[in-house]
């Protein structure tokens, strides 16, 4: 018991020492005409440095645990020389700047903001003019949210850096971030347990790419108009949940691509309007579970040597194609215990009505063992030459047509209420009523113009 006065005096000791330490911090202001690096330069540990609307040009290195925050987004430029703003300590807080004008040297990887410490917080920033907009090397715990990057249009997509790229890092979290016209929106580089939530990427390369980074999370995200939404390579244990990936067009443009990946699970995802859906390469024990893959041009594309990939309880809804594969030692599971997937195309029967087909689902046709050979073919899918290949072939069988087939594919389109399909973009659901009216005009003229011609004639 004697030793319980001391700890209560050490903790109140401490409590005074915090206390006092609050009390010295101070707050610094800084206006157009003021050095915000001088500014810096004077301020002690937790002071917060509150710059005003206006336009820096300078670069700064923030090398104390402060808070850098911005009234009326000041414009701090760095005139394409360097990092516009680098952080070396540890606790820094950076709010609500816009910050430019990075250098462009890629063999520097040059970033609009670069942190190079760990437990630092960026937030509500505007990012514009970057080669990497926000560049964290080997600084772990760091909460990047709420900010907007946009590349620079006048480079081409090879010449530009990452919208954030995270190298020898991890415990990070990213958020509700919008990201356009970079190279990657987030790229990973050995960079592991990461959360990854609510982010907008589109028009970049890939939306999120992974390399050797494991035990990652991404959900609730929305990624459109990339060439890929995601691109999980050379990783293990990737969590994608309830995220969209839409309208990714292109010869090689993908919703999801795992290329040498393990163990993931991608569940409750949006897969619409994409020229392939998901693209698998020499990747196992992956589960794709109860995502609705919708109106792509190919469902999925399978290559490689691949074991153990389970596909249940995915919607597989007016895709151009469901699978190209081009290994027929791959082994993929297409139901469980409790079904297979839905598919729009199936023509089979439920006699017993259990709500599962009587016959399996062939996954390919005629057609789409010719595509996995010949991709160009495409073009012709749905030809009257497409349609007398299909009827020659079931009349006198040539073709190997492949062994993949869901054993239990369910009758009607599975509930994934998980599903979010309310982040779809309302252009591409609300009906455009000048185009409706223009294809409607376009018909009618013609057989307004032949009614008028044959008028013409009784008379």
């Amino acid at each position: 018991m004697s030793g319980l006065p001391c700890l209560v005096r050490a903790l109140i000791l401490l409590a005074t020492l915090s206390t006092a330490t609050v009390a010295r911090t101070e707050v610094h202001h800084v206006r157009p005409g003021d050095s915000v690096s001088r500014v810096l330069a004077q301020a002690a540990p937790a002071d917060t440095v509150v710059i005003h609307a206006g336009e820096y040009r300078e670069r700064l290195t923030i090398e104390k645990p402060v808070v850098l925050l911005g009234e009326g987004r000041p414009h701090i430029r760095g005139g394409y020389r360097g990092h516009v703003l680098l952080v070396r300590a540890p606790g820094v807080v950076v709010d609500g700047l816009w910050v430019s004008e990075s250098g462009t040297r890629l063999t520097d990887d040059q970033a609009c903001i670069r942190v190079e410490a760990d437990s630092v917080t960026l937030r509500n920033n505007l990012v514009t003019e970057p080669l990497h907009g926000i560049y964290v090397k080997g600084g772990s715990f760091v909460v990047i949210h709420d900010n907007v990057i946009r590349g620079r249009t006048d480079l081409i997509p090879a010449d530009r850096g990452n919208g954030i790229h995270l190298w020898n890092s991890r415990h990070n979290q990213i958020f509700r971030n919008e990201i356009t016209e970079v190279r990657d929106g987030i790229y990973f580089s050995f960079a592991d347990s990461t959360q990854v939530e609510q982010n907008y990427i589109h028009h970049v390369r890939y939306g999120l790419h992974y390399m050797y980074s494991n035990d990652n999370t991404f959900t609730d995200n929305l990624f459109e108009r990339n060439v890929a939404g995601a691109a999980l390579m050379y990783s293990s244990r990737i969590l994608l949940q309830r995220n969209v990936f839409a309208f990714c067009r292109g010869f090689r443009a993908y919703g999801i691509l795992h290329k040498n990946v393990d163990q993931t699970l991608a569940r409750h995802n949006l897969i619409i309007d994409n020229s392939r859906g998901v693209f698998v390469d020499n990747s196992n024990r992956n589960r794709f579970e109860n995502n609705d893959i919708v109106e792509n041009d190919l469902a999925f594309q399978i290559l490689g040597s691949n074991d153990d990939n389970v596909i249940t309880g995915n919607n597989v809804i007016n895709n151009l194609s469901n699978l190209l594969v081009d290994n027929r030692n791959t082994q993929i599971i297409w139901a469980s215990e409790s079904g297979g997937n839905y598919w729009s195309d199936y023509k089979g029967y439920d006699l017993d009505g259990d709500g599962f087909g009587d016959v399996p689902h062939k996954l390919q046709d005629t057609f789409q063992i010719i595509e996995t050979d010949l991709p160009e073919v495409r073009f012709f899918r749905f030809s009257p030459a497409a349609a007398i290949l299909e009827m020659a072939e079931r009349a006198m069988p040539i073709l190997a047509l492949g062994t993949e087939k869901d054993p239990r594919p369910f009758m009607r389109p599975i509930a994934n209420r998980q599903v979010p399909w309310n982040r779809i973009p309302q252009s591409r659901t609300r009906p455009d009523r000048v185009l409706a009216l223009t294809f409607l005009a376009g018909g009618l003229l013609p057989l307004g113009f032949l009614l008028h011609l044959s008028r013409r004639r009784r008379k």
